[in-house]
């Protein structure tokens, strides 16, 4: 039987979520936003924004840590919304685009988010799992193995971030080409 957390766990874990939910919409509109003024607009003191932050790097890696739940969310939802592999897969260019525009202001920190996410472990890779299964039903190419499909996904999702960043394409054209991409480059074309 789970007991609940106790208060001082609970509390905790609430103020770390609003200084990161601060955090990021505080960011958005300016990227060079200190440490206190996270802390002054969380509503929580300094000295607890450092307690479950010791530096900056610290916070950025938190919020690429919320990235990475909130993309394995989007998997989930699109795999869960059925149909074609042709069909997720455009799904997945277009919720992954608008992530992708949604945290641009991270584009300063892309180093620390590479290692962040690498460095989650995730015991069910909800892609993977829909990438295996999919190729066992022969919707993409026989010649591209899941677990390829599955690590292509992240560097072309990053070259449609920054063809949104650089302003050469908006955020729904992105997501878009994206999903067209993803389709073109990993669908069988002999079907199932």
């Amino acid at each position: 039987m789970n007991l609940p957390d106790p208060p001082a766990r609970a509390d905790a874990r609430r103020n770390r979520e609003a200084v990161i939910d601060t955090a990021m919409e505080l960011l958005a509109r300016k990227p060079d936003a200190s440490m206190r003024e996270i802390a002054d607009g969380s509503g929580v003191g300094r000295t607890t924004v450092y307690r479950h932050f010791p530096t900056r790097e610290d916070l950025i890696r938190a919020i690429f840590e919320r990235i990475g739940d909130e993309g394995r969310a989007i998997v989930v939802a699109a795999v869960a919304a059925g149909g074609s592999a042709e069909d997720v897969l455009r799904r997945l260019g277009v919720e992954i685009a608008a992530i992708g525009a949604r945290y641009r202001f991270l584009e300063a920190h892309r180093e620390i988010g590479q290692r962040a996410l690498k460095e989650q472990v995730v015991e069910d890779d909800p892609l993977l799992a829909w990438a295996r299964a999919a190729h066992a039903r022969g919707e993409l190419a026989a010649e591209l193995a899941p677990e390829w499909i599955n690590a292509m996904i992240s560097p072309l999702a990053i070259g449609a971030s920054e063809e949104m960043l650089a302003g050469r394409v908006g955020e729904a054209e992105a997501g878009r080409l994206l999903g067209e991409t993803f389709v073109r480059a990993f669908i069988s074309r002999l079907g199932p």
